[in-house]
């Protein structure tokens, strides 16, 4: 093992992700198999501009519709079934996938990451369970017989090596397991950077203008130089593209973080400043509704834009 591993943690953690989760909960409240039956979760039938937030496999592969897919762009077939969300049904299911994972590990040994995925800690679980490898198919088979919600799930030594091996290959098996002497085989051939869990876009683009375009290639650049390019950033980036991640694990909202936030589709552009600030600050209004309801101050400030043209985007953070 390469020195720069010396001392690390080497933990048995899981990434367990629900396969199409909207889709899947609809699949399973009208009887419906989520892997054979083309079905789509639409924001508002109402709104021929809707948005889809969930499509199942043979959704995407047969008729090309995806998450962000308009309502109108949908095909006219007989065997689609299409669905409006049922929010409450939702984290209803979130909720029963929790108490699951509560069966294996104490509170503080997971992460709920979101609705639909989570981090479990099995580190030191062998004397009541075995194997956690074996462990984590158990419970994947669990959530599956027993909320018929099919799943994915990757294992690493961290929670980064975890997602990793979730996102680049389990999603394709159904199941991935990382370790350390992975990362040159697996990691470093990732190209596009966008590829890799926490580079987006525009941090790529920046990326690609130095001469760096595979994590590779981000793994084997000068830390100081990366540094000096994206300040603390720059050492996150260099860290994660040899696997390296310190963060611990813990539930948020059991140490009291709460978030309050509020997403919304636009059915056009906006060209004008007058217009975007309207929509700015009917967001603003009724998230800081919701946190004055509860007696919250907020810290932290951030606003994500996509634009209709896919070539740009943009996300903005003020602490």
């Amino acid at each position: 093992m390469h020195p720069i591993y010396k001392g690390l943690p080497n933990k048995q953690i899981a990434c367990i992700d629900m396969m199409s989760f909207y889709a899947s909960c609809m699949a399973t409240l009208h009887n419906l198999d989520v892997r054979t039956v083309p079905i789509a979760v639409v924001g508002n039938f109402k709104q021929r501009g809707s948005v889809v937030l969930a499509a199942s496999p043979p959704m995407k592969k047969r008729f090309r519709v995806k998450t962000g897919t308009r309502l109108y762009e949908i095909p006219h077939h007989s065997e689609i079934r299409l669905f409006e969300p049922k929010m409450s049904f939702f984290i209803e299911m979130s909720m029963a996938i929790t108490n699951i994972l509560h069966k294996y590990v104490p509170a503080e040994a997971i992460h709920v990451y979101s609705i639909d995925e989570a981090f479990i800690d099995l580190s030191g679980t062998e004397k009541l369970w075995g194997d956690p490898v074996q462990t984590v198919k158990d419970i994947q088979v669990e959530i599956l017989e027993t909320l018929n919600l099919p799943s994915t799930a990757g294992m690493g030594p961290n929670m980064l090596m975890a997602k990793l091996a979730l996102d680049l290959e389990a999603k394709k098996t159904g199941f991935a397991k990382w370790s350390y002497e992975d990362v040159q085989t697996k990691l470093w051939p990732v190209s596009p950077l966008s590829e890799m869990w926490g580079i987006g876009s525009q941090t790529e683009k920046s990326l690609n203008n130095i001469g760096i375009f595979s994590v590779g290639d981000l793994a084997h650049t000068d830390v100081k130089k990366l540094e000096k390019k994206f300040g603390i950033m720059g050492n996150q980036l260099y860290h994660h593209a040899w696997g390296i991640d310190l963060s611990k694990m813990g539930p948020p909202l059991l140490e009291g973080q709460v978030s309050y936030g509020k997403s919304q589709v636009l059915m056009r552009d906006y060209n004008t400043v007058s217009d975007v600030k309207a929509v700015l600050l009917e967001m603003c209004e009724d998230v800081a509704r919701r946190a004055r309801g509860a007696f919250k101050a907020g810290r932290t400030i951030s606003l994500g834009i996509g634009y209709s043209n896919k070539a740009i985007d943009g996300a903005y953070c003020l602490t």
